[in-house]
């Protein structure tokens, strides 16, 4: 997803709309909005059913990932 393509998507809702991220395993989070920032990832580098489909590209495993610049949203951790 492009920030464009998430931009026209958060338009077709209310601008006061709660927006939250899957939970580490269950239930929901809020964004940590003072910790979105621009990394560097691997794409399709996860090896495991439980990890993401991409991964920082400074701890890619798998060789010859792409790696792309993206806009990580973290969730807020307790």
């Amino acid at each position: 997803m492009t920030a464009q393509e998430l931009i026209e998507i958060l338009k077709t809702y209310p601008a006061d709309l709660r927006v939250v991220v899957n939970g580490y395993e269950t239930g929901y989070d809020d964004l940590e909005s003072t910790s979105v920032r621009l990394e560097k990832i691997a794409l399709n580098a996860g090896k495991e059913d439980y990890e993401g489909g991409h991964e920082s590209a400074r701890f890619a495993k798998k060789p010859n990932c792409k790696v792309v610049e993206a806009l990580v949203l973290p969730r807020k951790s307790f």
